[in-house]
């Protein structure tokens, strides 16, 4: 009889020393939901994401699954109703998904080559007589696509603060024509054939144009440039518990495999940083300057 009273006491111990230690974990996910929007779904991507995924999982200690989200919109909305945890996003998506679904950045995509260099530029032919982003005025400007953000939103915020110029006067009086390529090659490639007098298009796309042998070097010149842009947002929800959005941190700061960064960015020199919400400020700036809606940034 004492010896099962010991048992049972003891039992009830260890019951309460294992309440202790679980209350430490309160509120931690069952499972962590990883949202993916639309895009390369090929053999090796699913590789790639599966392996992500299986690291992830052994470090949070719980089950890791995907939600395959059809937008930004799709993806901001489960993690507003807590469909899922985690999703990357665009530069402007990222901010909306800050006021919608109380997201906050756990970490950053970084391609160290392009940290603190222009992400847009305003071009013209080498042997344009146009100098200034004023002498535009007038003429024939190609952007890339309404949603781009290189392509046509930061080289509108360009022209906006160095001509001191509203969204509403370029759209309608400063340019003779605005048109679209709907690529950013095709916009270089229609400044060089005389479509356009300039374009807006993303810095590192003449370069690779030029590697390409398509374009011949220094057959352009570069009239006006934008601010950086901060990496690659990952987004978190913010009502997860702090000791947990740390493991997530801590496994992205440290995970290496170049090919799931190069899938995702497309440098294999990218990587994993440190990121803050007033990184996105700039961003915050341009969208109101230029008087963008959320489901503006959301396109």
């Amino acid at each position: 009889m004492k010896k099962a009273l010991l048992i049972m006491t003891l039992f009830v111990v260890a019951l309460t020393m294992l309440a202790g230690c679980s209350s430490n974990k309160e509120g931690a996910p069952k499972k962590f939901v990883i949202a993916y929007l639309p895009g390369e779904n090929s053999d090796t991507a699913i590789k790639l994401n599966k392996d992500f995924e299986t690291k992830l999982s052994e470090k949070l200690g719980i089950r890791v699954e995907s939600y395959k989200a059809t937008s930004y919109n799709a993806a901001i909305e489960a993690m507003k109703n807590g469909k899922a945890d985690y999703a990357l996003f665009g530069p402007f998506s990222y901010i909306v998904a800050v006021d919608r679904a109380n997201v906050e950045p756990v970490a950053e995509i970084s391609i160290p080559a392009m940290a603190n260099q222009p992400a847009s530029v305003i071009l013209v032919k080498k042997d344009s007589p146009i100098q200034t982003l004023a002498e535009l005025k007038g003429k024939t400007f190609g952007f890339v696509d309404p949603v781009s953000t290189t392509g046509h939103l930061l080289p509108k915020s360009i022209l906006a603060d160095e001509l001191g110029l509203t969204p509403e006067e370029l759209e309608k009086g400063f340019f003779k024509d605005v048109q679209f390529a709907g690529g950013h090659d095709k916009a270089v490639l229609g400044l060089l054939r005389g479509q356009y007098d300039a374009i807006g298009t993303s810095a590192m796309m003449p370069a690779m144009l030029e590697v390409k042998g398509i374009i011949e070097k220094d057959s352009y010149r570069i009239i006006g440039q934008s601010q950086a842009l901060p990496g690659t947002a990952i987004g978190i929800r913010k009502d997860l518990p702090e000791d947990f959005k740390a493991s997530v941190k801590e496994f992205l700061l440290s995970y290496d495999n170049p090919e799931y960064l190069e899938g995702i960015v497309g440098s294999k020199d990218a990587k994993f940083i440190e990121a803050k919400d007033s990184d996105f400020d700039g961003l915050r700036d341009i969208a109101k300057k230029l008087n963008l809606s959320p489901d503006d940034l959301l396109k």
